[in-house]
């Protein structure tokens, strides 16, 4: 189960960010946003709690800014 979900300021951040991981080798999903969540944006990356360092790690690394990064609680989110 994916606990967590990355949303961006824009379709280009979010498609640099599936780039910056898929060649690190970091276990997420490209989906559609949740309406509720997407204010600018349409794609989000959904991962593990497990993989999340590793991710913001590479956000950092590849100067890629989130737009949020949410925890999922029951049928909402939080954010983190």
């Amino acid at each position: 189960m994916n606990d967590y979900i990355a949303t961006f300021g824009s379709t280009h951040k979010a498609l640099k960010a599936e780039k910056v991981l898929k060649e690190k080798n970091v276990p997420f999903k490209l989906i559609p946003a949740p309406k509720k969540l997407a204010a600018f944006c349409d794609l989000a990356i959904t991962f593990e709690e497990q993989n999340r360092k590793t991710i913001e790690n590479a956000f950092i690394d590849s100067s890629i800014k989130a737009a949020a990064i949410y925890k999922k609680q029951g049928e909402g989110y939080v954010k983190m």
